[in-house]
């Protein structure tokens, strides 16, 4: 199976062993990491945490996200802090401006103000670009997801289900969208608990993860947009077994 990607958000009530993170990921054949890093910037534990991934082999991108950035600076005053050790190979950015109360009756401007806080972060940084977007927004609104697209180097499609079938049907849309605009793509999964049971493998386990991961990348091996997945997150990954 293609070498995959996974979410490392950093706790600070439960953070992470480097060492047993470094050693999970290279058992499960992880090629890419986005870890958390805090508003002021890289912490000790941050750079514990991304030696420990790449002595794996493993790039880390520095992940951050508030749906709060749709406004404002506060996308690129935490991306210069995060970057401005050239401690990470890209930016993963997690915003999800459709989280806010205000979303129901302002999803253009929001999603403007998100297309606005990837572009100026990829200027700012000069590294690669990567956003979080739900599936959904290729179907409700397809240009927005179409703008935010063109202003990143890849998309990681929250396609949170528990099951191969549901996993490419929600994400067909989105997939179809970003084959026009030619926009690499990963798709992701959720492992965490708590969500309902269709949306998350909490309550399925290690193995149900595997195989379902497997039926997804051979049912998309033919497609040259698709960059692997990506498990949300690592702490709930580590949690399923065997």
């Amino acid at each position: 199976m293609t070498r995959r990607a996974m979410w490392v958000w950093v706790h600070e009530d439960a953070p992470p062993d480097p060492g047993a993170l470094g050693a999970f990921a290279g058992a499960q054949r992880v090629g890419d990491a986005f870890v958390s890093v805090p508003w002021g910037g890289p912490t000790p534990l941050t750079h514990d945490l991304v030696a420990a991934l790449r002595a794996r082999g493993v790039r880390v991108s520095a992940l951050g996200g508030d749906p709060s950035w749709v406004d404002g600076d506060g996308a690129v005053t935490w991306a210069r802090r995060a970057t401005s050790a050239w401690l990470f190979d890209g930016v993963h950015l997690d915003i999800e401006p459709w989280g806010l109360p205000e979303w129901a009756g302002d999803r253009e401007r929001l999603l403007a103000g998100l297309e606005r806080a990837v572009r100026d972060v990829a200027a700012a940084t000069s590294l690669p670009v990567q956003v979080d977007l739900a599936p959904w927004l290729a179907d409700e609104h397809p240009q927005a997801f179409a703008g935010i697209a063109r202003q990143t180097d890849r998309i990681t499609l929250m396609a949170y289900r528990d099951r191969a079938a549901g996993i490419l049907s929600f994400s067909a849309a989105a997939r179809r969208q970003l084959a026009k605009s030619r926009t690499p793509y990963r798709i992701g999964v959720e492992t965490i608990a708590g969500p309902p049971p269709h949306v998350t493998f909490a309550d399925d386990g290690g193995a149900v993860l595997e195989r379902e991961l497997a039926l997804v990348a051979a049912q998309l091996a033919g497609d040259r947009w698709f960059a692997g997945v990506a498990v949300h997150d690592a702490a709930g990954w580590q949690s399923l077994g065997s």
